[in-house]
């Protein structure tokens, strides 16, 4: 190609501007897996100081493999065409981060390193510099990967193209372009539409603003409350909430893009940290690498990337420690490494274009200062930046490379953080010495209640200067960005490439949600504890209730039993569930919203890993109170009777998943709402209320009532064939059962046969359904919630 540069390594034609460029380059080049002594490849060594992977020291970073055909470079030789065709049996390997012993991939003739502070390859093939590890990672070659060796096209001239490494060796986001993005919004409007019926007058939001966040910059977007930072944020990472007008153009390297394919370039941190205390750092982030990152790479691939990150972000030293929660009371990590640990989750892809709302909440002026430099540093390395960020100190205002200042939903300053004290004196508003600039933007910006009007026409005269900077630089006039087919080409790579197999996403969530299982044994603790405690109470308060001689007295004690037995376990499976889903809940969107996997794969999980617990709360309860009730001792009788609380409790759960999916994250609303799902399949069980008396508007709810076909079953199995007293002997004023079929037909139950099998089944199905419904509705919240 004419445009191409003569090699990826001449350092005269890229300068230390195009190093995060340079290091995309080396990784795209595949390099020899093991060389015999016909072939030699030379190594060549530059330093420019910016390395991406933090597993190497800056100095050394420039380590660049290339093998090409003699007739374009020099420093390569390859004898025959035989080499090529070994080549292809060969892959290719390329920069992870993962740290491998080289002695596994070469001979100490093969590589040499210089003794400027690199490792030199001792005879045993060790190195001799533990500092400075090799990082490597295989992956499986194709017969593209030849042509790669013949010829890597990197044209740093063409902003858009994309990079020439195949999708299959792409590790990350970041190494589907061959350039950096410089990230731009044209003409961004955002109205709140008028509704004259309910009289409620249109507002405008954002009014036309149009900007450029540049490449390995870190941006900051400041501004008073109102200013429509927020709503800004939202905007760029397609999340705008519902009814609002939205007429905007987004584009990277100044080619148009959807609102809903910037998700697949970037990535968003939110401003609350979010996290399951009871995981390790590692174990979050190994979950996260698992299923978010390129489905063609390897485990030990993606370990190589957690292992960068955790580098890179400063949190090898907390690397085992549980993350913790202060708001549930478990100790973990400090709230800056909650922070860090926020951006690592989120560059795991190496997202070309970084969000963030509001890096600093919540933190003192130091472990502020550390999130912001790293955010730099992440800058700094090729990465576009774009945060929100309110009144920072100015330690940290200091760490930003560029501002953007909105008032009003106007653009009131976007350019270099340096220059904006300049300017603001220029038009006549001059920040005082010693004063935090950024204290003084927002005093400037801010409209006080009490000079309302002062305050807009200030706004107004600040913003209209700015507009008139915009117009000579001739903003307005440009036309807007175009789509790209090669863009648009690799974005819908990138998408095809992310997301697991759901038979993958159910390991690696199944095994989570089983380990946090695990590590919540208080809680399992206190729910064996308390079914103990429940289950000898009511034995003690029913003991030996199957042996009374008074038939009636037995029949009215065991119906009793039962009953009390099922409404308990009903009561308290629909609890447990609605008192544990919904503090989970904040995670499960955000995981959703990041496409880490499928809502249906994770109500799956939710459900195996409980069962379990549900297998031994019911053993323990059965087991105690079927032998201190003095019910029927037949092993069957009493293994029917154990599935039946089994099945009881699972009906449980599964309202409990409906409550607590329309209560989503508030505790308070899914606690209310535990009486109202449950209390009324009580009353229809059979036992409050005659099943020949449900008055027929209502019959539908008995049928949906688990625990009528719970009592029905256990009844029956208790009851039916069962001979209880002759009543020849009796006085015709009694009341008698002479059998357990009378008993049965006086609550209204059905004696046939196969009626417990039936029952059975019904249960399995309302357990099935109900959380369906459960699924369904929170779809539903979800999608009227996040735009997709």
């Amino acid at each position: 190609m004419d445009n191409q540069p003569t090699s990826v390594l001449d350092d005269t034609a890229l300068d230390r501007t195009d190093a995060s460029r340079y290091d995309r380059a080396l990784d795209e080049t595949p390099m020899p897996h093991k060389w015999g002594s016909a072939r030699s490849i030379q190594i060549e060594k530059w330093q420019h100081g910016r390395g991406r992977s933090s597993t190497f020291p800056s100095k050394d970073r420039a380590l660049a493999w290339e093998a090409r055909s003699a007739s374009n470079r020099e420093n390569v030789s390859v004898e025959d065409e035989n080499s090529r065709q070994e080549l292809l049996e060969r892959p290719p390997l390329r920069n992870t981060g993962e740290v491998c012993e080289a002695a596994e991939l070469f001979d100490e003739s093969d590589l040499i390193f210089d003794n400027e502070g690199a490792a030199e390859m001792d005879s045993d093939g060790a190195s001799s510099a533990d500092d400075y590890p090799l990082s490597c990672v295989q992956l499986n070659p194709t017969p593209d990967s030849v042509d790669l060796i013949d010829a890597t096209e990197v044209n740093i001239d063409d902003a858009v193209r994309p990079s020439s490494a195949p999708s299959w060796a792409r590790r990350t986001v970041r190494d589907a372009f061959a350039t950096d993005i410089n990230f731009s919004w044209h003409r961004v409007t955002v109205q709140v539409p008028e509704q004259p019926k309910k009289k409620v007058p249109g507002k405008t939001i954002l009014n036309n603003i149009h900007g450029l966040a540049r490449a390995g910059s870190l941006l900051a977007i400041m501004g008073a409350s109102g200013a429509g930072k927020t709503t800004f944020l939202n905007l760029l990472t397609d999340r705008t909430a519902s009814g609002l007008q939205v007429n905007a153009v987004l584009a990277i390297n100044d080619n148009a893009i959807k609102p809903s394919d910037v998700r697949r370039i970037s990535s968003y941190v939110q401003q609350q940290d979010l996290f399951f205390s009871n995981l390790t750092v590692l174990e979050h982030l190994t979950v996260q690498a698992l299923l978010r990152m390129n489905r063609n790479l390897t485990r030990k691939a993606r370990l190589a990337r957690v292992h960068e990150v955790l580098h890179e972000l400063g949190l090898m030293d907390v690397i085992n420690s549980y993350i913790g929660s202060v708001s549930g009371g478990t100790r973990g990590i400090s709230g800056g490494q909650q922070k860090r640990l926020s951006f690592a989750t989120e560059v795991l892809t190496d997202p070309p274009v970084l969000f963030a709302d509001e890096p600093t909440t919540g933190l003192d002026s130091f472990a502020s200062e550390i999130v912001v430099h790293h955010l730099k540093r992440m800058a700094k390395s090729g990465r576009t930046i774009l945060c929100t960020i309110h009144q920072p100190p100015t330690e940290v205002f200091n760490c930003f490379d560029d501002l953007l200042l909105l008032a009003e939903g106007r653009t009131a300053y976007l350019g270099p953080r340096a220059a904006a004290v300049s300017y603001f004196s220029n038009i006549g508003y001059s920040c005082p010495s010693g004063f935090n600039p950024a204290d003084f933007y927002i005093y400037t910006l801010a409209v006080v209640p009490t000079e309302r009007e002062e305050s807009l026409a200030k706004i107004e005269e600040i913003t209209d200067k700015y507009l008139e900077v915009e117009k000579n630089e001739g903003v307005h006039d440009r036309p807007l960005p175009k789509p790209s087919a090669a863009l648009t080409r690799t974005v819908q790579e990138l998408a095809d490439e992310q997301g697991e197999s759901v038979l993958n996403q159910l390991a690696v969530l199944g095994k989570r949600t089983f380990r946090l299982t695990m590590r919540s044994m208080v809680m399992v603790q206190l729910n064996i504890m308390a079914t103990l405690v429940v289950a000898i109470a009511m034995g003690l308060f029913y003991l030996d209730i199957g042996t009374e001689e008074n038939i009636v007295r037995r029949v009215q004690g065991i119906t009793g039993a039962i009953f009390l037995l099922i409404s308990v376990g009903g009561y308290n499976g629909a609890g447990n569930i609605a008192q544990v889903v919904p503090v989970e809940h904040p995670i499960f969107v955000r995981e959703y919203e990041s496409g880490t996997y499928s809502p249906a794969v994770y109500f799956i999980c939710k459900y195996l890993a409980t069962l379990p617990l549900v297998l031994v709360l019911q053993l323990v309860a059965s087991v105690i109170t079927y032998f201190m009730f003095g019910l029927v001792r037949e092993a069957g009788r009493y293994f029917i009777f154990y599935a039946v609380n089994v099945m009881v409790l699972l009906c449980a759960e599964s309202i409990g998943y409906i409550i607590s999916a329309v209560a989503g994250s508030n505790l308070s609303v899914a606690f209310a709402l535990t009486p109202v799902g449950i209390v009324p399949l009580m009353l229809f069980s059979g036992l409050l209320l005659n099943l020949n008396s449900t008055p027929g508007y209502v019959v539908w709810l008995e049928a949906l009532s688990f625990m009528r076909w719970g009592f029905e079953a256990a009844m029956i199995n208790e009851f039916q064939q069962d001979f209880l007293q002759n009543c020849t002997v009796l006085n015709a004023t009694e009341a008698c059962f002479s059998n357990g079929d009378q008993v049965l037909q006086h609550f209204g139950f059905d004696t046939s046969t196969d009626t417990i099998g039936r029952n059975f089944g019904i249960m399995a199905a309302l357990a099935i359904g109900y959380r369906l419904v459960a699924f369904i509705i929170t779809m539903i919240s979800l999608r009227m919630g996040v735009k997709r």
